[in-house]
């Protein structure tokens, strides 16, 4: 899954400094705190900054898989070739603006033909492909990190001849 916004709500989220102080308190109780009523709400975000640290990112939509038996596996940020879905959406561009010439009135028609010209084959060569590219990305970060190993100069040694 992508990084975009709506993958990436969380289930439990600490509070901002948007929240109002009643919020906060309200959150911190929740987490077995009991701060004190004269904390300020700069103070009480200050409490709840380790609490939230310890949490780790829990998501809504990583929750609903799990709970369908799916394991969400998060795509590295600006990483998009690696997500099938993009040769998918592709293709289906590629259609709309082959047939289209810029006619509001034939887009929905277009886009839905486009979309049910998808087939179980062009998924399967989308997944193989990004496949490939990740096991040659892969492939090269191992290749390139062995090679800055090699390479490592160590700053503490002071032996000119080195």
């Amino acid at each position: 899954m992508d990084n975009a916004p709506y993958h990436s709500v969380k289930l439990d989220k600490p509070p901002t400094s948007t929240n109002t102080k009643r919020e906060i308190i309200s959150w911190l109780n929740s987490k077995g705190e009991n701060p004190p009523d004269n904390y300020s709400k700069a103070e009480l975000l200050e409490l709840a900054k380790p609490i939230a640290a310890s949490m780790g990112s829990v998501y809504v939509i990583d929750k609903i898989a799990c709970g369908n038996g799916h394991k969400v596996i998060r795509l590295p940020p600006y990483h998009c070739h690696y997500n099938a879905i993009e040769l998918i959406w592709g293709q289906i561009k590629g259609c709309v603006a082959k047939e289209n010439h810029f006619k509001m009135a034939d887009l929905k028609a277009l886009l839905h033909e486009a979309l049910s010209s998808v087939t179980e084959e062009n998924w399967s060569n989308a997944v193989r492909h990004v496949e490939t590219i990740i096991l040659n990305d892969t492939a090269n970060d191992v290749s390139i990190n062995h090679f800055v190993e090699e390479f490592m100069i160590n700053i503490e040694y002071s032996d000119d001849d080195c």
